[in-house]
Order: C-alpha cells, then sequence, then structure tokens
C-alpha cells in the first residue's frame, strides 16, 4: 500500500506541477512541470516513487503516438534518414570523447566510470555495464539522470526563448488531422498492447519505444488509422514521465552527492552548446530542417526527446528514429570500445 501511495502521490504532484506551467503558459508544461516539481520534492525527501512497470506502460503508449508520425507522405522524406544516421554517429563519437575527457581531467574520476558516465544514451544499460567494467554504478546512474533533467528542461526553453519557435503550451498534434476517435482509437489501444508485449520479449535497447512505434506506424501505413492521438493522452504522458525524470532523484544526499551532480550539469550544458552549434552548420548542408536536426542529436533519453518531438509535431518520426539509432550505437559498441582500448578502473 506504501508504494501504491507514493505513486499516486507522484503522479498527482507531477499533475499539479504541469497545471501550474499550463497555467503560467510556459513550453510543454505538463512534462516540465511534473518534472521540476517531482525532483524538487525528491530532493527535499517526500515519498515520491519511480513506478517502472507504469512507466514502461507509458511508453508503450508514446511509442503508439510517435507511429502517428508516419504517414505515407513520410516515405518522400526517407532519403535524407541515412545522411542523419550518419550525421548522428559522427556527433555521438565528438561529444562522447569530449564529454569522457572532461570527466577525467577535470571531474578527476576513474577511466570506467568516467567512460560510461559521458556516454550519452542507455541510463540503464550503461550503469550496468560499467559497474561490471569497474565503474561505480550510483555515479553513472546520477551523471545520466542529471543530463537527462538538463536536457529536457532547458531545450524547449532554448527553442521557445532563443530560436524564437512557436511553441505551444499544448500539443500541437490536432493541427492537421482531426484526433482519433471510435475505432481508431481501439485500434490505436491494441497496437499499444500487442507493442508492449512484443517489446517486453525482445531483448534490444529501446525496444519499449521501438515495437509499439513499427506497430502503430503500419497502422497508420496501412490506412486503418488516420485521426492523431488525441493531446490529452499526449498530455498523460507528459506527466507521467515528467514525475519519473524527477523520482529518479529520490533519496540524494546533496552533501555526497553535489560533485557528480555539478560535473553532469556542466557536462550536459557542452553536450547540448555543441549539439545547437552542429545543428546550425550542419542542417543547411544535408538540407534538414534545423530544429529537427537539433531535437536528434540533443542528447536526452530516448522517450523524452520524442515527446518533445510530438509535441512540438516537429519531425517526429525523423528524430525518434534518430534517437534509435543512437542508443543502438551507444549501447552496442561503447562496451566494444572500451575493451579494445584495454581500459580499467583505477580502483582495481
Amino acid at each position: 500500500m506504501g508504494q501504491v501511495f507514493r505513486l499516486g502521490f507522484s503522479i498527482a504532484l507531477g499533475a499539479v506541477g504541469g497545471a501550474v506551467f499550463y497555467y503560467f503558459n510556459l513550453p510543454l508544461a505538463w512534462m516540465l512541470g511534473s518534472m521540476t516539481i517531482t525532483t524538487i520534492a525528491a530532493l527535499a525527501g517526500a515519498p515520491v516513487a519511480l513506478h517502472m512497470p507504469l512507466r514502461l506502460s507509458m511508453t508503450a503508449v508514446l511509442g503508439t503516438l510517435l507511429g502517428s508520425a508516419f504517414t505515407p507522405q513520410i516515405l518522400q522524406q526517407l532519403q535524407y534518414w541515412s545522411a542523419g544516421a550518419v550525421t548522428v554517429a559522427i556527433f555521438v563519437t565528438m561529444m562522447t570523447g569530449v564529454a569522457v575527457f572532461f570527466l577525467m581531467r577535470i571531474g578527476g574520476m576513474d577511466r570506467a566510470t568516467a567512460y560510461f558516465s559521458g556516454t550519452p544514451g542507455g541510463l540503464g544499460e550503461m550503469t550496468i555495464v560499467g559497474e561490471q567494467s569497474g565503474g561505480d554504478p550510483r555515479t553513472i546512474a546520477l551523471i545520466h539522470a542529471t543530463r537527462i533533467f538538463v536536457v529536457v528542461f532547458l531545450l524547449p526553453l532554448f527553442l521557445a526563448g532563443m530560436a524564437d519557435l512557436d511553441i505551444p503550451n499544448t500539443a500541437r498534434v490536432l493541427a492537421g488531422r482531426p484526433a482519433a476517435e471510435g475505432s481508431e482509437l481501439a485500434i490505436l489501444a491494441a497496437c499499444a498492447v500487442v507493442g508492449y508485449i512484443l517489446g517486453q520479449k525482445l531483448p534490444m535497447p529501446g525496444s519499449q519505444v521501438f515495437i509499439p512505434m513499427v506497430v502503430s506506424a503500419a497502422a497508420y501505413l496501412a490506412g486503418f488509422v488516420d485521426g492523431r492521438p488525441p493531446a490529452e493522452l499526449i498530455a498523460v504522458a507528459q506527466v507521467v514521465i515528467g514525475s519519473a525524470i524527477g523520482a529518479r532523484f529520490v533519496g540524494l544526499d546533496l552533501r555526497k552527492t553535489a560533485k557528480p551532480i555539478i560535473l553532469g550539469v556542466i557536462s550536459a550544458l557542452s553536450m547540448l552548446a555543441m549539439a545547437v552549434a552542429f545543428a546550425y552548420v550542419v542542417a543547411p548542408l544535408l538540407g534538414l530542417p534545423m530544429y529537427a536536426l537539433l531535437l536528434a542529436l540533443s542528447p536526452g533519453g530516448l522517450a523524452e526527446m520524442s515527446l518533445i518531438a510530438l509535441a512540438l509535431d516537429v519531425d517526429t518520426a525523423f528524430v525518434a528514429t534518430m534517437h534509435l539509432v543512437r542508443i543502438l550505437l551507444i549501447v552496442t559498441l561503447a562496451p566494444i570500445f572500451f575493451r579494445a582500448m584495454g581500459w580499467k578502473s583505477n580502483k582495481h
């Protein structure tokens, strides 16, 4: 009963935070508001909790929502996606190198901890592999959680302020097509259930988002569904995922964890600045929309960055696919490169 209460409290608190941000007309109100208030509550010792089954269920719903971006018209854009994937691979390599160097030289971390803290993707996977390689799992997880928080919080504010991109406080997803209802909603619900089950059974990074997205995309491309997902459902997804980000900081002693948090903030800001500069220079050369490439390169979580793209209606299919490419590259190649370099933790 205690866990149920903490979960309910976390979601209710996140909804309040989202409502406050919505009232003040802030961008991506439901995600940023819930994330902010639950983080503050977690650090203050309030009984917030991260409930993975609920988050995974909502991630499957998010994947189903992302599938709505795969309309027949998207097939005309696939020629640009290979260039985007190569760009992501190059940029992730550069970004990881800079982050690892900073965490080792300036942060004073051992090689294993710095390496798996600096790889921008796969919080759970990098923490497990990093611990197996001799790194400090708590530091690795904390730096990744800090990175996700900083990027998810600042990127929408940057787009709304510095870049002057019109960001509504509710999703613009109903602008082009009517919302799905009736039989279409039933089909989308079935896509979410099937995608969730298959995503649990397939051992691949990002499967909880990717598989429901593929199932939903197939329904859209086949013409079974045409309407966009309801904006209310996107708001609920924002609250749950935002609250889950904040709940990651529960139980932290700021006196003991101040250094890795500060290092995580600095490295996240550096990564985000690199993404802005890289997107500004490279997007025109590749013929890609600058904001879409920026969202694709920004080192936030797959679910979080995809949800931002969905809420802003900015090339959602491209952004989600590029983040899947990023996570697959990192989770697959990062441990191989670490072993190839012969690195071991200085603690061993």
